[in-house]
């Protein structure tokens, strides 16, 4: 939530409370995946899908799968690129409600 706060531009504001539960669920989701690629795809489909936030759900998505791969000594830039198009295509479906989990997970994996 620190985060988008602090990217958010004043008129950018929604008064609509976060919904930590929904990330919470989302977060829950990883717990027993061991390969930390399709666990970034997952979090970031279902971060993505929960619309938890006002603003920033696609942002937030992004930003923890990065901090998955990282974490796990791989490089988050070079499977989640700046100008990811492709991903970006597949987060706005999800954030619309289709399920494209597996073309998320099925995308990072291909760019091991």
């Amino acid at each position: 939530m620190a985060f988008n706060r602090a990217v958010r531009q004043d008129d950018e504001w929604w008064d609509e409370p976060d919904e930590l539960e929904r990330v919470e669920r989302a977060l829950a989701r990883i717990n027993d995946i061991d390969d930390p690629v399709r666990a970034a795809g997952v979090l970031a489909y279902r971060i993505a899908r929960a619309q938890a936030f006002g603003e920033g759900n696609k942002r937030t998505a992004l930003l923890l799968a990065r901090w998955v791969l990282d974490r796990n000594g791989l490089d988050g830039r070079v499977l989640l690129p700046p100008t990811d198009w492709t991903l970006a295509d597949l987060l706005v479906k999800e954030a619309s409600g289709l399920d494209v989990e597996a073309d998320v997970v099925d995308l990072l994996i291909a760019r091991r």
